[in-house]
């Protein structure tokens, strides 16, 4: 027989300690501690004894859910070392599998906006999640010292953009979670535009001419009259555009609606050089 098992008390306290869970030992009989993301509950409690020719005592153990449902039980050896019970219970409360339910509303979200996210283990930190993007680069999603267990529970959440081996750019942090949605893509769409569409989405740059000043004219003059717009309405400007050497001036109309559309993407142009450079 093993000696001198761990008792029922001792083992809560090892458990509720070192896996940082709620447990607690029902009269030194059995052993409940709380999945803190389901919210599921696991009680452990001594087999039956075994026949002499084979003396080992275990202790089992059942899962249930918050609707009383039992969805796993098991058996394990009863020895006189918390670590092999700490480990078990840290593994089943802070598995992807027990995390990750609780992100779905999040890695829908964020995929309802174009964002494509996965949780993934970060050694050190736990969870967090990774938006894999075609130029190797990669965001990541989460708080400052990874996912908490539930996604109410997150007070922070940061965003950061990571080269192969390099840190880029910290892209949102913040409270609110559809801020941060909405702070996410606008700064991938924001370096989409910055690099022609290739950098960090991958999707193709449309063959063109080549960029100077006869594009960048007939560039604003075509954006000026996709719609009709109040062209007396405060705000316009007259926009003349050179040749470096001064000839071929030409001057455009631009509606006030127009030079609101082009302080706002020069705007982002500026803000994306100043993380990626000129």
């Amino acid at each position: 027989m093993t000696e001198n098992p761990i008792s029922m008390t001792d083992l809560a306290t090892a458990i509720r300690e070192r896996a940082q869970l709620e447990a607690h030992s029902l009269y030194n009989k059995q052993v409940v501690f709380t999945l803190p993301s389901s919210g599921d509950q696991v009680t452990l409690w001594p087999a039956p004894p075994k026949p002499a020719s084979r003396p080992v005592l275990n202790l089992l153990w059942m899962r249930r859910n918050p609707q009383d449902t039992v969805v796993d039980r098991g058996e394990l050896p009863w020895t006189s070392d918390a670590k092999p019970f700490v480990d078990w219970a840290i593994s089943m409360a802070y598995s992807a599998d027990e995390i990750g339910p609780q992100y779905v509303p999040v890695l829908t979200t964020l995929h309802e906006h174009g964002i494509r996210g996965d949780i993934v283990p970060v050694q050190g930190i736990g969870f967090l999640i990774r938006v894999d993007l075609p130029d190797s680069t990669h965001l990541i999603i989460g708080g400052p010292e990874g996912l908490p267990s539930r996604a109410d529970q997150v007070e922070q959440w940061h965003v950061q953009h990571e080269g192969v081996s390099e840190h880029i750019a910290v892209v949102h942090h913040g409270p609110d979670l559809h801020q941060m949605i909405n702070d996410t893509k606008r700064y991938l769409q924001a370096t989409a535009i910055r690099y022609g569409g290739r950098h960090p989405l991958g999707a193709p740059a449309p063959e063109e001419q080549e960029d100077g000043p006869d594009k960048l004219y007939g560039l604003i003059s075509d954006l000026s009259g996709l719609r009709r717009v109040d062209r007396a309405a405060p705000g316009g400007a007259l926009m003349t555009i050179f040749d470096a050497d001064g000839h071929n001036g030409a001057t455009i109309a631009v509606p006030a609606e127009i030079v609101t559309r082009i302080s706002r993407l020069l705007s982002v142009e500026l803000q994306v050089i100043k993380i990626y450079g000129g």
